[in-house]
């Protein structure tokens, strides 16, 4: 009997699922691996999740408790961006990453749940940032604002 599990990576050294030979496929941060067949879209990988690196975030293997809170899980690893800044975003300030990101895999970029903008209109009501004569022509907040902290207090970069 073969059981299928949504979201676990596949075997190390199998092309990772919907990966055609010479694709791209990108593991965050940065590190790039190289799949076997036709070309697809890259896939955003968590570099530990891409491991089996399960329990550097999970209380055991096959456990889906986590070791601590989200916030300070993904500062283990990742510097806390949000020091000393003036504006943190609010979903940062409450240790919310997992609102926007998701810690395994992606089809997009920082390993996010949703391309930008999408993934700002989840909590920014689009009509509201769309009238905004600032954001005339703009298809990407990212270009602009920083997600998490800034010394600017509309998140500006």
């Amino acid at each position: 009997m073969r059981v299928f599990i949504d979201g676990v990576p596949p075997a190390k050294g199998n092309i990772p699922a919907g990966a055609k030979d010479g694709s791209k496929v990108i593991v965050t941060p940065g590190i790039e691996i190289t799949a076997q067949a036709q070309q697809v879209p890259a896939t955003f990988y968590h570099a530990p999740f891409l491991e089996k690196q399960c329990d550097s975030c999970h209380d055991t293997k096959s456990s889906q408790k986590l070791i601590s809170r989200t916030s300070e899980l993904c500062f283990t690893c990742h510097d806390d961006f949000s020091k000393n800044k003036k504006t943190v975003h609010y979903p940062v300030s409450e240790g919310s990453c997992l609102e926007c990101h998701d810690p395994h895999q992606s089809p997009n970029k920082f390993i996010l749940k949703k391309p930008s903008p999408q993934i700002c209109f989840n909590c920014h009501e689009e009509k509201d940032i769309k009238a905004n004569p600032a954001h005339e022509g703009q298809s990407n907040c990212l270009e602009c604002h920083n997600p998490h902290s800034s010394n600017d207090e509309k998140l500006l970069k």
